[in-house]
């Protein structure tokens, strides 16, 4: 479990540690817009809700890792750690770029003028203000979801940990025989 959780923070955050693509201060007038509508849509504040709820998920997840109560300090401190990591790499300056930079690249300039005034208005602002309700109410229907096919996915994961395990068994005994 932990092994997972692992390769799954890796895969998230590897990117951004490691030097991904980053893009440039942004030049253009259509880049501009797009991180005008970054800030228009409380990006940061957003952004926040979601590493907030990230880090409960992660820790109760990291919960069942921890085999005896010694660990569990310990398991505790990866978790925190590791999400601020997440947190850190999440709300740089950067990130924001490039997120802007995929709004520039899927709206036009007149799109992200319409987008803008939308979340300017009334509506707009009422959307903005019950985002994160939607959200947390969404995640845990998700959750609750995801909760139900639990048994399936262990059943799964242990099928095809097998498989793995023969592949690699059988592979490794060919190699030898050679």
């Amino acid at each position: 479990m932990l092994n997972k959780f692992l390769a799954l923070v890796f895969v998230a955050v590897a990117p951004a540690v490691f030097g991904a693509e980053q893009n440039p201060a942004p030049t253009d007038n259509k880049t501009k817009l797009a991180l005008e509508l970054v800030q228009v849509v409380q990006f940061d504040k957003m952004m926040q809700s979601v590493q907030t709820q990230t880090r409960a998920i992660m820790e109760k997840q990291l919960e069942s890792t921890a085999k005896c109560e010694a660990a569990k300090p310990i398991v505790g401190e990866f978790g925190g750690k590791t999400a601020d990591l997440m947190t850190g790499v999440l709300s740089s300056n950067d990130f924001k770029v490039d997120v802007a930079a995929v709004y520039a690249e899927v709206f036009s300039e007149d799109e992200l003028h319409q987008i803008i005034e939308f979340y300017q208005s009334p509506l707009g602002k009422k959307l903005l203000e019950r985002m994160p309700q939607l959200t947390q109410k969404s995640m845990q229907i998700a959750q609750a979801r995801v909760h139900a096919v639990t048994p399936e996915l262990q059943k799964l994961g242990q099928s095809y940990g097998q498989k793995i395990a023969a592949a690699c068994k059988s592979a490794a005994s060919q190699s030898e025989t050679k």
